[in-house]
């Protein structure tokens, strides 16, 4: 059986072996906090992004391997992107605004890379050799990613035809673009403690924002420049206006163990996985 836990385990406490997962989606343009389990299926369904308002990319798991699906929300029509035999792909993406979508995979003879997936089935490796976990797209040919070197993850500026740029040291999971600014935000384990960071790739600054609370590792930008993440069975919510302040914002009926997050272009949708 493919090893999943494998991907990013590493001892800095950021991430362990991943448990049965669904992904589930809530409309955040009504009163309802009750989600649609929209994938239905034992194992890790994880890993959830945007294709755009209608589209949904996500991990999941398919017999003894784990690809990528496309979920229609209008119809709700599953398609699979992938079918790797000698390995599973994690954390998909669509690059910038292509017909093409990147993911991390696992081959089973150990070796992690980023590929480039095209619709028609054509693939390539990309920013060999990094040992790339996850990654957010700045550009079609600018990255910012996370990768496995020893025990911890490092935050990486990659670049076509560049040497990479690293940024921080022992950092986690979650890469977002911060709305209505140029910046970027990442997670960084800093005296045992998760701290919500901002990086200028202008300025080329690191800058601490919140200290989150124990256990968070996965956040998401509501596009007023809010912040939510997940915790239990609600999402909290932080006004970087007031700095000291995070507010229950919503409890998620039928929801154990909130973890990653992903919000649709517009803002109304909000993907959500939990356990199960």
């Amino acid at each position: 059986m493919k090893k999943i836990f494998l991907l990013l385990l590493f001892k800095s406490g950021f991430l362990l072996a991943q448990p049965s997962t669904d992904v589930y989606l809530l409309d955040l343009s009504t009163e309802n906090n009750h989600p649609i389990n929209i994938s239905k299926n034992p194992g890790y369904d994880n890993q959830p992004s945007f294709w755009d308002n209608d589209l949904l990319l996500y991990t999941r798991t398919r017999g003894q391997q784990t690809d990528i699906v496309r979920y229609n929300l209008n119809n709700e029509k599953l398609t699979w992107l992938t079918t790797t035999l000698q390995g599973s792909e994690y954390s998909p993406l669509r690059i910038d605004q292509s017909e093409a979508f990147s993911a991390i995979r696992l081959d089973t003879t150990g070796l992690q890379r980023l590929y480039r997936y095209s619709l028609n089935g054509a693939e390539k490796v990309l920013f060999d050799p990094l040992k790339i976990g996850y990654h957010h797209w700045i550009s079609a040919e600018e990255l910012l990613c996370t990768v496995l070197v020893e025990d911890r993850m490092d935050l990486v500026l990659a670049r076509e035809n560049k040497s990479p740029k690293v940024i921080a040291q022992q950092v986690g999971r979650s890469l977002h673009a911060i709305p209505n600014s140029q910046e970027l935000s990442f997670i960084q384990l800093i005296d045992g403690k998760s701290v919500l960071s901002s990086y200028s790739p202008a300025k080329q600054n690191t800058k601490a924002l919140l200290t989150l609370p124990k256990g968070v590792q996965d956040v998401a930008w509501l596009p007023s420049g809010e912040l939510i993440f997940g915790q239990g069975n609600s999402l909290y919510l932080w006004d970087p206006s007031t700095p000291t302040g995070i507010e229950q914002w919503k409890k998620i009926e039928g929801a154990h163990n909130i973890s990653r997050l992903a919000l649709s272009p517009n803002g109304k949708l909000l993907a959500l996985v939990c356990e199960d």
